[in-house]
């Protein structure tokens, strides 16, 4: 890692006895899938919780049992989180006090490092509202809980915190051939659908430890993190057919979504796919975001 990135912890991941940690994850579920061997390979030490503090992979002592209550002032749940240089938070914070809450009770347990600590916060692409081409400095929807939530961060800890945006989630148990049939029931439906941004959970792994690495560069921020693609959902679901067998659609439905693609396009005198991005309506620009990591995302649909 770069000096400017966290401190290295030289006793092994998952059999040690410490009690700090380069990182801790707060939420270990389907991101950790991905996450987990990543910082393995990079020799990143860390801890992470669960509701249950069940075993996962890698970290053969279990999780820490760790449930945020964002009503709640007991510091008593924070005193079995370990110290940690970096804080992942995985698990969604959502309007005004929660952010101020979660990290002013682990700052008052753990105090040695409260002044350097880091946070990353994962967040949704959803706070960004609106047509055309949106980048990290667009304007958020305020009327958004986790955007409020995630301001609050930005404003608690300054340069010290990152919120990493991502698009649609994929991989894994995750396949947005599954999709269709949940979010295009009707004609009209598929009418309606435009871009459709994604992000595989290899590549959210490796732009958190892109984050631990390039720090200098992130921090203080709120970061698109995406494929760098924007797919169109005609042609997605044309070429799919309307998702897979599995996925709850018989082969009637199949044919029927391909006809429906079909009379759009000549509703709506589109000649081929993929459309223009000018009739996708809401497009993300997430460049800046790989540029400062000094990698690019390398799992996409076309694989």
């Amino acid at each position: 890692m770069s000096t400017a990135s966290i401190a290295r912890n030289p006793q092994p991941v998952s059999n040690s006895s410490i009690n700090s940690f380069d990182l801790l994850i707060l939420g270990a579920g389907w991101t950790y899938t991905f996450l987990g061997p990543q910082l393995r390979h990079h020799k990143i030490s860390y801890q992470a919780t669960t509701r249950d503090g069940r075993r996962v992979p890698g970290l053969a002592k279990g999780t820490v049992p760790f449930t945020f209550d964002p009503a709640s002032d007991d510091v008593a749940p924070y005193r079995t989180l370990p110290s940690a240089g970096v804080v992942l938070i995985v698990f969604p914070l959502k309007g005004r006090g929660q952010s101020t809450r979660l990290v002013e009770m682990y700052n008052q347990v753990h105090k040695e490092e409260a002044g350097r600590r880091r946070w990353i916060q994962l967040g949704s692409t959803g706070v960004w509202k609106g047509e055309g081409w949106l980048d990290r400095h667009s304007p958020v929807d305020m009327s958004s809980e986790r955007a409020v939530a995630e301001e609050e961060l930005l404003a608690l800890v300054g340069k010290n915190a990152c919120i990493l945006n991502l698009a649609g989630l994929w991989g894994g148990e995750r396949n947005p051939q599954n999709w269709v049939s949940r979010v295009a029931k009707t004609k009209a439906d598929v009418k309606g659908k435009g871009a459709l941004h994604l992000v595989h959970g290899e590549d959210v792994a490796r732009a958190i430890v892109g984050c631990l690495e390039e720090w200098e560069g992130v921090g203080v921020g709120r970061w698109i993190v995406c494929d760098l693609r924007t797919w169109d959902w005609w042609d997605l679901i044309l070429g799919w057919e309307g998702g897979t067998k599995d996925g709850g659609l018989g082969e009637g439905s199949h044919s029927e979504y391909g006809k429906w693609v079909l009379e759009l396009m000549e509703e709506q005198e589109v000649r081929a796919l993929p459309r223009g991005r000018e009739l996708l309506g809401r497009c993300l620009d997430g460049r800046e975001f790989w540029k400062k990591v000094r990698i690019v995302p390398r799992t996409t649909l076309l694989q």
